[in-house]
């Protein structure tokens, strides 16, 4: 008999092991509403650069917004840093809760930020995205002359 192996299982086995260890540190009585994972490896804050033909590029970013409105996100730019904010709000009889969320990154030099645009998908996900043009660097080469 030869132990059959299904690739998928294993590799979730070995992330579920993994993500236990990393959520150690939160303690055994961790809130089962809260995404810690989310919470730790929030680096979905990643600009980058996507080639749309005819010799156009775009700068794209996206952020899990899921339970925002889009009047309660604000998405700004500052000294060529894109900053987006959210506070949620929600009450019934019960409770009140508010959260918070902010990111911020710099934008690459080339990005037309004046075309900046942004908008929340069906699936939750804010989509930023802004013209952008590849700066050409000019090199000089400069002769050493001795004296």
């Amino acid at each position: 008999e030869v132990p059959i192996k299904n690739p998928e299982a294993e590799r979730r086995l070995q992330q579920a092991s993994t993500d236990t260890q990393s959520l150690a540190q939160f303690g055994s009585y961790r809130d089962p509403f809260f995404d810690y994972t989310g919470f730790l490896g929030g680096s979905d804050f990643q600009s980058r650069i996507v080639d749309k033909g005819n010799n156009q590029k775009q700068l794209e970013l996206t952020v899990r917004m899921k339970d925002y409105k889009p009047q309660e996100i604000k998405v700004s730019v500052k000294n060529n840093e894109l900053i987006v904010q959210g506070e949620h709000r929600h009450n019934d009889e019960n409770r009140s809760e508010r959260s918070f969320f902010f990111k911020s990154t710099t934008l690459p030099p080339g990005t037309q930020i004046d075309q900046l645009q942004s908008h929340l998908t069906d699936d939750g996900q804010l989509k930023i995205e802004a013209p952008f043009v590849e700066k050409k660097e000019t090199v000089r080469s400069i002769e050493v002359e001795k004296k």
